[in-house]
């Protein structure tokens, strides 16, 4: 594969990536291109570029960027230094053909050496004798690079150095989780990370992923209060006009490419850390419940983020030196291309503390807020039901509440920690942001936002209560790795971090690098257990089953189903197991609403279903019997995603057709009842077929 340089966009080519600039190609000079794209140490590299006639002498400037040497593009020093080595175009020494236009070079094997950045650019003669350079000098990146690694270099740290014996994580087990690389100044990282003098202030690096560079982005701290003080810090990286192909931890492409990234680090709220050690599967679970929902949700993963400014990748006497800063979450921006498993339509996004995020192409920058205003302004009036229902996303808004619940998103507040997104039909649909304080059986900020006002009219509470019933029968049921609900979406998230046929994990590796990390903020906190919090509601006990991964994966699963041994619960109860599913319960009830109905199937070699007959203990009259049909019993497919759905106004069966059930796996089907009054009841108890 070769990397090659072009046009101002990204593409997929088979076998990999093919990097293509963001720059316009000088006169005379163009299809710019290395290979291989992602050299190991001691290859030879070949550099080709077309060339048209009458641009004479052309030649490949060569840069090499030692590691603890990084030089910015503002630096006097990006001008000097560039090695130049003639180009030919004769048939020889990888050059495939003479005479057609296509001068070659070989970068020897030499320059190649482990974590060394190689940029280079292309100059020439045009006919007139004006001298002509590929990239410009006025581009964002005015030159092509690669970067040269030979894989990551084991590693070993203690989670409490001098105490406890220190483990190492071989080359092995490094390659598990997909690697990003910084590059830049040590000094200019410390400034960002550290330095609250330096708050959000843009500094220059390089990034590198999957073998591919994109060289002179800018990177800064991110978050308000808290931004400098945990030590494992928030970082926001932004792509200087590049458009980065990412994938998520199972190396499955997100639809679209990202033009930045915010890296979270997953260790809980500093304020409060009572869940360090999680290593931010509380945050990818919540951002991914929201999707299976249907409500619009950044996209996020795990990556396991690397730093290069030393000269020395690993520091045996100093665990906390070198490349490797742990696991850190990769979270997109508010941007509808990256807030569904499907590109949304191009819509307005705002977040409530920072203002408009994206502005749609139909919309002038002058308008966005003027709009964001307008629709802020009419929640805060007390408007009428039919205003609610022309401009707010009401079944977004219903699962929205409906998980804050039962995942605790306690720090949810109407000036903060969420957004919208507005549909081209007008309709504006709440965005989740800052999930790090989660799943916490006490109140903290009010745990809702301004569109909470759409619950005063009766008819909306009735069907936020059916959505709210809904998503405890098809996501808080079942607890079970394989169940297709939250016990197997956090099973299937947290296999990323504790790859099998390893005596080690991800999270212990975080917790070395950073539980007794001089910056760190507090010391010690990784895994402690029990641990206490003092949230505004009270004091509560965090408890886990074992300490260790393990067990904040059980106390996530116990925290979202109906665990709790004594079935008494209440808002701000203080006491975690089932808290969540307890509180929306809590929201969920209805005295009035239908029986739970039972569902056969007659015939094993047919797909009809029968459901038992209405039922109303308040006297409802039946208006609809609704059906669906689930996936479970793959990675991936969970219950709760919408895959087949149809209502009856007459008769209790239907017939399921035979193309639903396409794909091994298994597949549950349901029935429940809606009475007149809009009423829905518990969706039965599935019937469960089996496709091999």
């Amino acid at each position: 594969m070769t990397a090659r340089f072009r046009l101002a966009v990204f593409a997929v080519c088979v076998g990999g990536w093919t990097a293509i600039a963001s720059e316009p190609i000088a006169a005379g000079i163009g299809d710019v291109r290395h290979e291989p794209p992602a050299p190991k140490p001691g290859a030879t590299v070949l550099v080709t570029a077309t060339v048209a006639k009458g641009v004479q002498k052309p030649m490949l400037q060569l840069q090499a960027v030692a590691p603890g040497k990084y030089i910015r593009k503002t630096d006097a020093e990006y001008e000097k230094g560039w090695d130049v080595l003639p180009m030919h175009d004769d048939g020889k020494d990888g050059d495939a053909t003479a005479g057609d236009g296509v001068f070659s070079v070989r970068v020897p094997a030499a320059y190649q050496k482990h974590r060394w950045l190689l940029r280079y650019r292309v100059t020439a003669s045009d006919g007139a004798g004006k001298a002509v350079r590929v990239p410009a000098a006025t581009a964002a990146s005015p030159n092509f690079a690669w970067w040269c690694d030979a894989g990551p270099t084991a590693w070993s740290g203690s989670r409490q150095p001098g105490k406890v014996a220190a483990v190492t994580y071989s080359t092995d087990f490094l390659g598990t989780l997909q690697s990003l690389h910084l590059i830049a100044r040590g000094e200019d990282v410390g400034k960002s990370q550290w330095d609250g003098n330096f708050h959000k202030q843009k500094q220059q690096g390089t990034l590198v992923y999957r073998g591919l560079v994109y060289d002179h982005i800018h990177f800064s701290n991110r978050g308000q209060g808290s931004a400098h003080i945990a030590g494992k810090n928030k970082w926001g990286l932004k792509f200087n006009g590049r458009q980065v192909p990412l994938v998520d931890h199972d190396g499955v492409p997100f639809p679209v490419a990202f033009n930045s990234l915010n890296l979270n680090p997953g260790q809980s709220t500093p304020y409060l850390p009572i869940h360090r050690g999680i290593t931010g599967l509380d945050e990818v679970l919540c951002f991914r419940a929201y999707r299976l929902a249907g409500v619009p949700s950044p996209a996020a993963t795990w990556v396991q983020w690397r730093v290069v400014t030393d000269a020395s990748e690993v520091i045996a006497k100093d665990q906390y030196a070198g490349d490797l800063w742990g696991v850190y979450v990769a979270v997109g921006d508010m941007e509808p291309k990256l807030l569904g498993d499907k590109r949304l339509a191009d819509g307005l996004t705002v977040s409530t503390q920072s203002g408009v995020k994206h502005t749609p192409k139909r919309m002038t920058k002058e308008d966005a807020p003027k709009e964001w205003e307008k629709f802020l302004g009419g929640m805060r009036s007390n408007p009428k039901e039919e205003w609610w229902r022309k401009n707010l996303d009401l079944p977004a808004y219903y699962s929205f509440h409906a998980l804050n619940r039962l995942l605790g998103n306690v720090d949810l507040r109407p000036d903060g920690n969420h957004g919208y997104y507005r549909h081209p039909d007008g309709r504006w649909a709440p965005i989740p942001w800052d999930m790090d304080m989660t799943f916490v059986p006490r109140h903290h900020q009010p745990g809702h936002i301004d569109a909470v006002r759409c619950l005063s009219h009766p008819a909306i509470a009735v069907e936020y209560r059916n959505r709210a019933r809904e998503i405890l029968d098809l996501f808080a049921g079942d607890a079970t790795d394989g169940g297709g609900q939250v016990g197997q979406l956090v099973s299937d998230l947290a296999a990323a971090l504790t790859p099998k046929t390893f005596a080690v994990d991800w999270p212990r590796l975080d917790e070395a690098r950073w539980n007794h990390h001089p910056r760190i903020n507090p010391k010690g906190a990784y895994f402690t257990n029990p641990a206490t919090g003092d949230h505004f509601g009270g004091r509560w006990t965090r408890t886990l089953a074992s300490t260790d991964f393990a067990g904040f994966r059980e106390y996530l699963v116990d925290f979202c189903t109906d665990s709790r041994p004594v079935k008494k619960y209440a808002p701000n109860d203080g006491d975690a197991r089932g808290y969540g599913w307890g509180y929306l319960a809590h929201e969920a009830a209805d005295d009035k609403i239908p029986a739970t109905p039972t569902v056969v199937r007659p015939k094993a070699d047919a797909f009809a279903f029968v459901a038992s007959e209405f039922a109303s203990a308040a006297g409802g009259k039946a208006a609809a019997l609704e059906w669906r049909v689930g996936r479970v019993g793959q990675r991936g497919w969970y219950e709760l995603a919408p895959h087949w759905q149809t209502e009856t106004a007459a008769g209790r069966a239907a017939e399921v057709p035979s193309d639903v059930f396409v794909g091994k796996g298994e597949y549950r089907v349901r029935a429940r009842w809606r009475d007149a009054t809009g009423r829905c009841g518990h969706w039965s108890k599935p019937v469960e077929l089996r496709v091999r």
